[in-house]
């Protein structure tokens, strides 16, 4: 899997369990214990804080987790 996607001109990048170094506006996908135990998505907001959008589940694979973005980014664009 690459490190980085764009959908819908929405960056998304995938991690290695950090998201302190993403851009604001951009989301992650970041690896639990190496992705041993999972991933997790997140949102970067205007000021740099990381806001999990898994909520109490994550997903098994990095694939998993990119096309839960992919389906929500696009739920966004048709709000906006």
């Amino acid at each position: 899997m690459k490190r980085y996607h764009s959908h819908l001109d929405r960056d998304i990048f995938v991690t290695s369990g950090s998201a302190k170094d993403l851009a604001p506006g951009s989301f992650g996908i970041c690896a639990i214990d190496g992705g041993a135990q999972g991933w997790s998505v997140v949102h970067i907001g205007p000021d740099g804080d990381a806001a999990d959008l898994g909520g109490e589940y994550y997903f098994a694979t990095p694939e998993e987790a990119l096309a839960f973005l992919k389906e929500l980014i696009e739920m966004l664009a048709t709000q906006a």
